[in-house]
């Protein structure tokens, strides 16, 4: 069967040049690939060209931009060796985009039904850097970001926008093996922007997400001015662990990732999209008790592997500062309805929750008596039940999508795929994210239908 030449096809970003590194292969020379596999990327530095700028520069959050390439139909792949040009050239964009430029060839395992089948798919992936420090070049995605993404870089069709507030049970499904979104790129064709916003140091409980989307600039600013007062104590003295935390802390604090609006660039320009329009979010994360600020009001959550991170001077003003507030399920069910009601009037956006899985398999009460009720604030199976049974009820009221973790892992088998009940295998990770892009598609078709009224008007 013929070969052919796989070439980068178009790439466009109004008011700017875009100009690309070597390229870093994710495959070995005559590796057989999958069809919408990721086989490499490169580098993507943005640079204004002399139109001036019609308005403000577009991605200056994002200090790294890549772009991430796959053939559109399986076969045996043999790549260009020249396409990889070894060291700073690896990682420093140097040569302007070239549609027309071949990168490698592919042997089809059959018949192509493709359009155009030497044409590589493109995701652009983007990272803002938790500080401008954090510049750690060796290899996808590999710095350290506050909030990371990943689009599809081809067709007119606006694409979904799926924000996963990062905890473990959510990372790897939405994140990848490689922590890039490569899975998720080649699990879906339909036009999507993924983004990842990680619990680095703030888990992202219902009560915190709904003070982000409500906090003012002077609320902020009040948080901070509490924080540097305290550091300012005669007898507190501040290590450098305090101060990467305190930075780290604020700045989180600081973001709105319910209402952030992104661009992206494609094969057609650049597109500033709405903010989210899918919210995944996980019932693991949320506590029975929590940290709220005794004078300003606010909620902090921080697990605590992250908080081993912290200095003594952190320590002291989560202790001092802060109170613990119990949570029940009444209270966890309030904060859910008032996020979710939040988001439909302000974004518009869904809620996607991953449920709990309710047991581990090795429970053996025989006898309920000796705890006091309610026996969910000590048994752990007895909490994830009634709180699975809570989203339910919630799902009935209200546009919330439950991603039914419990029953998958009781189909794959809990002490193989999920013998913690929060880390899931790599076939299981595989599964949710089927499920997910399940409800995206459910999603992709109601706006599609709610949008076919309005052309026929026309």
């Amino acid at each position: 069967m013929n070969t052919i030449a796989l070439r980068f096809g178009p790439l466009k970003a109004d008011s700017y040049t875009i100009v690309r590194s070597g390229v870093r292969w994710l495959v070995e020379d005559g590796q057989p690939c999958r069809a919408g596999q990721p086989i490499g990327y490169c580098n993507i530095s943005l640079e204004p060209t002399g139109a001036r700028l019609k308005s403000a520069p577009t991605f200056t959050e994002e200090q790294d931009i890549q772009i991430v390439f796959a053939p559109r139909v399986s076969g045996r792949l043999a790549i260009r060796s020249d396409m990889a040009r070894g060291g700073y050239l690896s990682t420093r964009a140097i040569d302007a985009w070239d549609p027309d430029t071949v990168v490698a060839q592919i042997t089809p395992d059959g018949p192509t039904d493709t359009g155009d089948p030497g044409r590589l798919r493109l995701m652009g992936v983007a990272g803002r850097r938790m500080t401008r420090l954090a510049d750690i070049h060796s290899g996808l995605l590999s710095g350290w970001y506050s909030r990371s993404r990943g689009w599809w870089c081809e067709g007119n069709e606006p694409p979904i926008t799926l924000l996963s507030m990062g905890v473990c049970d959510a990372t790897g499904v939405i994140l990848g093996e490689k922590c890039s979104f490569l899975d998720m790129f080649e699990a879906t064709r339909a036009p999507t922007q993924c983004v990842f916003v990680p619990d680095h140091p703030l888990a992202p409980c219902a009560p915190i997400l709904i003070e982000q989307i409500e906090r003012t600039p002077a609320q902020s600013d009040a948080i901070a001015e509490d924080l540097r007062q305290f550091f300012s104590r005669p007898n507190i003295h501040p290590t450098p662990e305090d101060w990467i935390f305190a930075g780290t802390l604020l700045s989180v604090l600081r973001n709105t990732p319910l209402k952030d609006r992104l661009d992206i660039f494609s094969d057609t320009g650049t597109r500033k999209l709405a903010p989210a329009n899918a919210v995944l979010m996980s019932l693991n994360v949320e506590p029975q008790s929590i940290l709220r600020h005794r004078q300003l009001g606010y909620h902090v959550h921080i697990m605590r592997h992250h908080l081993a991170g912290a200095g003594p001077a952190i320590r002291a003003w989560l202790t001092s500062a802060f109170e613990p507030v119990k949570r029940s399920l009444d209270v966890i069910r309030r904060d859910y309805e008032t996020l979710i009601d939040t988001l439909a009037r302000t974004t518009g956006g869904r809620v996607l929750i991953l449920n709990r899985m309710s047991t581990s398999g090795y429970e053996d009460i025989s006898n309920y008596s000796a705890f006091d009720a309610p026996m969910s604030a000590t048994l752990s199976n007895i909490a994830a039940k009634e709180q699975n049974l809570m989203l339910h009820d919630i799902s009935e009221t209200r546009n919330l999508a439950v991603i039914d973790v419990d029953a998958l892992a009781a189909e794959l088998g809990g002490g193989l795929h999920l013998p913690d009940g929060i880390h899931q295998s790599g076939r299981m990770q595989m599964e949710l994210r089927q499920e997910i892009v399940h409800v995206l598609s459910d999603m992709r078709g109601l706006r599609q239908t709610a949008r076919t009224p309005a052309r026929a008007a026309g």
